[in-house]
């Protein structure tokens, strides 16, 4: 009988182990891009110039709503995300 509820045991065990393994890899995880404040703006204004022109092309309505959509919820992520790095970082190493 203590065996029975030993290996009982030990299942539960087992099984809370792996649920909670499995749960590691869905938790958030953060991805850190770095732009100089020049990159940063050209690619800014780019998005802006995409949805002037998606604005202005002959997709249906649906579309080009969606595709605007998702660069204002882009930028909505960038901008509350975005965080000024006073360090200096040499040009050269940049290019590379």
């Amino acid at each position: 009988m203590q065996l029975i509820v030993k290996h009982k045991t030990m299942k539960k065990t087992i099984i809370a182990i792996c649920t909670i393994g499995l749960m590691a890899f869905t938790a958030d995880k953060f991805v850190t891009v770095k732009f100089t404040e020049p990159q940063i703006n050209y690619h800014w204004q780019n998005l802006e110039g995409i949805k002037a022109v998606v604005d202005r092309s002959d997709l249906k309505h649906n579309e080009a709503k969606f595709i605007i959509g998702s660069i204002d919820s882009l930028q909505k992520d960038i901008a509350r995300s975005a965080k000024v790095d006073s360090v200096k970082v040499d040009s050269a190493k940049l290019k590379k």
